[in-house]
């Protein structure tokens, strides 16, 4: 009997024992529970509504965020999710336990924690911390302005008018080539001071004086073959000596290649330039399109790319479409997802300067190129607000070139510049001369 009693006691104190423990987590976890929520409060509280002057311009169209930014401490607040809506992306959410908030953003699922400055990747250890917290109020997530373009992947430029651009379109490009080529050889580049002449002694040249950015001049000859002339007008054709009498009948690709330029220079076709690609690495090639029908774009870059790929594939990431109006873009890349594009504008009579700017920035076009005809403050202030690079053409005087560049221009296509030649490391990087540099 006194046994029987021991154990049902001892029964009862475990039972009380379990009570009381679970007593005590449930009144830490409200206890954190309130702690949290007073300390979100406060910080929620330290927060303040603002109308911010700048404009939020999401995918070149104005954000309708329907919530307000916050500001705190000079950091810019987003709610993240009216943001995704403006970008058209699905992005969600679920609450984890001590404040945990797991996102969902395309493919990727973060880790977030209230009230934290880090970010976790679900899968991998990997931490980043953002400049500001993650805070849960008026029913959504904030983030931090820093947050979109370190962990979305989003481009974010702020520009000199109070706007403020993003973007979350792929970064299909590469222009990497732009940082060591201030200079693109017009037409291959000036020789003996002819210039257009489009020859394999051009090229050649070029290349010696250190150039590595070098643009040509493609037609179409009378069997649909791809040669580097600038043009079969008539006025051309004299300056180059060769028969005026291809102004009415272009030449067959054998009649052009057989005839010297000037009587003295070597006449290419475009496979020509893709064997001088393979062989030099480091060689960009501008293509200068003569044809401007949309039917005879898409057969000459057809061509392009057959040419390329026969010869070596490697070439097309480093050949440079120019466009010359908003409609060659998409056919252009159906034909082949090009690593660089330059938005040409001198066969735009009227320069629509927001129009251009706009249309490159929405498709990750980086460079514009003009003319001193259409080349305006107002011009280079948008560009520069939007991260885009402005090349000039065609520049042969250095003293203009250097007061050009003070106003943010990237580069020049030139015949004959620079004077000195441009000496390269191995890696094809421009070794700056100190001494020269000194006396600037």
């Amino acid at each position: 009997m006194e046994r029987k009693f021991d154990e049902d006691q001892i029964k009862e104190i475990v039972k009380q024992t379990l009570i009381l423990f679970v007593s005590l987590m449930l009144i830490i976890g409200f206890f954190k529970l309130f702690y949290s929520y007073s300390s979100q409060r406060k910080m929620i509280s330290e927060f303040e509504n603002t109308n911010i002057r700048e404009k939020l311009i999401t995918n070149n169209k104005v954000a309708n965020m329907g919530k307000p930014y916050k500001i705190k401490d000079g950091i810019v607040y987003m709610p993240l999710l009216e943001l995704c809506k403006n970008f058209n992306t699905d992005a969600t959410y679920k609450f984890t336990p001590n404040g945990g908030i797991e996102l969902k953003y395309r493919k990727s699922t973060y880790l977030l924690q209230r009230g934290s400055n880090e970010v976790r990747f679900l899968g991998n250890d990997n931490i980043l911390k953002m400049d500001g917290v993650v805070v849960f109020m008026e029913n959504t997530v904030y983030v931090p302005l820093d947050f979109i373009y370190k962990v979305l992947d989003v481009n974010v430029v702020q520009s000199s008018d109070g706007t403020v651009y993003m973007d979350n379109y792929p970064k299909k490009f590469n222009y990497s080539w732009v940082k060591e080529n201030r200079y693109i050889a017009h037409a291959m580049g000036g020789i003996d001071g002819n210039t257009y002449t489009n020859s394999k002694e051009a090229m050649e040249k070029s290349y010696e004086r250190g150039l590595r950015v070098l643009e040509t001049d493609i037609s179409l000859s009378s069997d649909d073959k791809l040669v580097l002339i600038h043009s079969f007008e008539k006025e051309g054709l004299e300056q180059l000596g060769l028969p005026v009498s291809w102004s009415v009948k272009p030449p067959t690709e054998k009649e052009f290649l057989e005839r010297k330029i000037l009587g003295k220079y070597t006449p290419m076709k475009f496979s020509d330039v893709v064997a001088f690609m393979k062989k030099h690495k480091d060689v960009y090639i501008v293509i200068d399109l003569k044809n401007n029908d949309i039917k005879d774009v898409e057969k000459c870059y057809k061509k392009i790319v057959e040419i390329a790929k026969k010869e070596d594939q490697s070439v097309l990431k480093r050949i440079i479409p120019q466009i010359y109006y908003e409609q060659m873009y998409r056919p252009l890349m159906n034909i082949y997802d090009f690593k660089s594009i330059i938005f040409t504008t001198y066969r735009i009579e009227e320069l629509e300067v927001n129009k251009i700017v706009d249309f490159s920035y929405e498709h990750g076009i980086k460079i514009v190129a003009v003319n001193k005809f259409k080349f305006s403050k107002d011009l280079t202030d948008k560009l520069v607000d939007r991260g885009i690079g402005l090349y000039m053409f065609t520049y042969n005087d250095e003293s203009v070139v250097n007061s050009l560049r003070n106003l943010y221009v990237s580069g020049f296509y030139t015949d004959f510049l620079p004077k000195d030649k441009i000496n390269r490391d191995s890696d094809g990087k421009v070794i700056v001369n100190e001494k020269k540099n000194n006396t600037n």
